[in-house]
């Protein structure tokens, strides 16, 4: 599981791309997989800010033998207009496995629209 905290800027949409590999650096098709991801108010918090997955289209993995694995992730700007300030937690998973990608905190800046 890798741990990494983004900033963006509140009402954008919010694309990230991550290659998925094992100890030895070697890329793991996932491909086949149900994967979500899930932003809450804090870890295992009681507030569910926004939620994407491979059924909704906003997770796409993919594999090759030139690119690895990649699972890119995006959330669209009308969801992170719900994240809370100044900072949501997210985190990414595997369904099938139950493993974790990716978690962090996803620091906000609010828009002055």
């Amino acid at each position: 599981m890798a741990y990494t905290n983004f900033s963006i800027i509140q009402g954008d949409t919010w694309p990230l791309t991550i290659t998925y590999t094992d100890a030895n650096d070697t890329p793991i098709d996932i491909s086949n997989y149900q994967i979500t991801a899930e932003v809450r108010d804090k870890p295992g918090g009681s507030i569910i800010c926004g939620t994407v997955t491979t059924q909704s289209g906003h997770i796409v993995s993919d594999f090759s033998d030139t690119t690895g694995a990649t699972v890119k992730v995006t959330f669209p700007g009308s969801m992170t207009e719900k994240f809370v300030l100044p900072k949501s937690y997210y985190q990414i998973k595997i369904i099938d496995t139950a493993d974790t990608l990716l978690n962090g905190w996803v620091e906000l800046e609010a828009t002055n629209i």
